[in-house]
């Protein structure tokens, strides 16, 4: 079903002014919108009428550069007046020609401001945007010890201006693209030219181009339109907040997807290693850096199966525990009335539940919540002997382990995968474990990130430089750009710049 005033959306301007502002007024629903201005004046001799909306579009910039302007400067000059207008009298930096009434109507609820004169069949679409927006500021989400605090704001000029500032180079290319067929947003295609492979530019424009939805509202929904498998567990694609690690995305040879409204840049293709790298691995030296790398892989080992082998320990391979721990464990469970597989998930949920509480309620609160839930809900627990104090010390590191894990979505989908390998371990112990892990294994090798192996280079195996399970010096290279350095984790193919 089309929008209302689909056929007007869908029409051009004509030469009578009357008729062009009937148009716009009935598309933005003059009548009832007290927001839309419609200014109508009289340019010297000839009728021009000046439409904004008020709040979206800056004032003092109408005022300033458009109405002053052209108070003060020459008429129209009959069909030729658009042009007469752009160059002659109007004093802003960013004024387009447009004939068709959709790209008038699209720019000024973004914060434009239209201008239409007598005997003209073209508009003028000037940029006057002075909408209010958050300032750039700390990120929320990745915090770093070292390197750059500044963080992506909802605005897409500014996250733009930030990332030129990482990467002020002449060969930075971003491509104002659109999707959503009723509601666009602006979206922004960036990689830098002879970095990036040509498919993997292809590839993602052509995906964003397909995105048949009524309105995408952000990165996050965007990706689940454009990744590979929307359906698998774990993301395909990297969201940061961070302009400094999309900067060293696209020296590294990826692209990044930028959209209005959306405090987030979305980085394409990944490996499952980019995943689990943090921003400031780079600031730290070698040595401190290589050891949080294996301190976060440790964390991910033991989130996703120490609950199962736990419980497949001690239900199926008791022989494997030494005798004091069993007794000590066997002691421990004397009084719980519950089989281990429901006192795991028990805790499970209340580590969740209290998790998500914390971070829904307000920040004055969330740590108050935190502490009663994590010492007295859990003391209260052990003391009415429904929990064992050890599975207290189980799931509290499964949950710092999970933690430890830098990206939100990728922490999100191990807590799924843990579930699939505590229930294996309760039904089949040691063997359902390794069962689970092989086939979250074949998965992981056989998903893809925008065509690109998701655990190149270590399957299938290729010539790379060794920065992955380790942060190796810089001093070694190893973090120079694509072209100085003939091998990267995608294809590994000589390139030139």
């Amino acid at each position: 079903m089309d929008m209302p005033h689909a056929a007007l959306m869908r029409s051009e301007l004509s030469a009578d002014l009357g008729e062009n502002v009937a148009k716009l007024k009935a598309i933005l629903n003059a009548g009832v919108n007290a927001d839309a201005h419609f200014r109508d004046f009289m340019a010297g001799d000839a009728r021009v009428c000046v439409i904004y909306i008020e709040g979206m579009a800056s004032d003092q910039k109408i005022n300033d550069f458009i109405l002053r302007a052209m108070a003060e400067g020459p008429s129209p000059k009959g069909a030729a007046g658009v042009e007469w207008l752009k160059d002659r009298v109007l004093e802003v930096a960013q004024c387009d020609a447009e004939r068709r009434v959709e790209k008038l109507v699209r720019g000024v609820v973004t914060g434009m401001t239209a201008v239409l004169a007598e005997g003209c069949d073209e508009g003028l679409l000037l940029e006057t945007r002075g909408y209010p927006a958050r300032q750039v500021d700390k990120t929320t989400n990745e915090s770093v010890v070292l390197g750059s605090q500044e963080g992506f704001v909802e605005s897409l000029r500014t996250n733009l201006t930030l990332i030129r500032r990482y990467v002020p180079s002449p060969h930075l290319v971003a491509e104002a693209l659109t999707v959503g067929t009723a509601i666009p947003c602006q979206v922004s295609l960036i990689y830098l030219e002879g970095v990036v492979r040509p498919g993997v530019v292809e590839a993602l424009r052509a995906r964003l181009k397909q995105v048949d939805a009524p309105a995408v509202r952000g990165i996050g929904e965007l990706q689940q339109f454009i990744e590979d498998r929307p359906a698998a567990l774990l993301p395909q694609m990297l969201q940061t907040e961070r302009p400094d690690r999309a900067a060293a995305c696209l020296m590294d040879g990826q692209a990044v997807v930028l959209a209005d409204n959306s405090p987030y840049a979305l980085v394409a293709p990944v490996s499952v290693f980019h995943l689990l790298h943090a921003s400031d691995d780079a600031f730290a030296r070698w040595q401190y850096g290589s050891f949080l790398r294996a301190i976060r892989f440790l964390g991910l080992l033991i989130s996703v199966f120490l609950p199962g082998l736990y419980i497949a320990l001690t239900d199926y391979h008791m022989h494997l525990i030494p005798m004091s721990l069993l007794t000590s464990i066997a002691e421990a469970r004397s009084g719980v009335p519950f089989p281990i597989l429901v006192e795991i998930l028990i805790m499970e949920f209340s580590f969740y539940l209290i998790n998500e509480a914390g971070t829904r309620m307000p920040r004055q609160i969330g740590s108050a919540l935190g502490i009663v839930g994590a010492l007295i809900l859990g003391q209260a627990a052990v003391s009415a002997s429904i929990i064992s104090p050890i599975l207290i010390i189980i799931v509290a590191l499964t949950g710092l382990g999970n933690y430890a894990v830098p990206d939100y979505g990728f922490g999100l989908g191990l807590i799924l995968c843990r579930l699939g390998v505590l229930v294996a371990g309760a039904l089949f112990g040691l063997y359902g474990i390794c069962v689970a892990a092989y086939c979250m294994a074949a998965a992981l090798c056989g998903m893809r990130s925008l065509g690109q192996p998701y655990v190149a280079p270590v399957a299938p195996p290729r010539l790379h430089n060794c920065d992955i399970l380790l942060r190796l010096p810089a001093w070694l290279g190893v973090h120079a750009m694509p072209w100085a350095k003939p091998r990267n984790w995608m294809e590994g193919d000589a390139r030139e710049a």
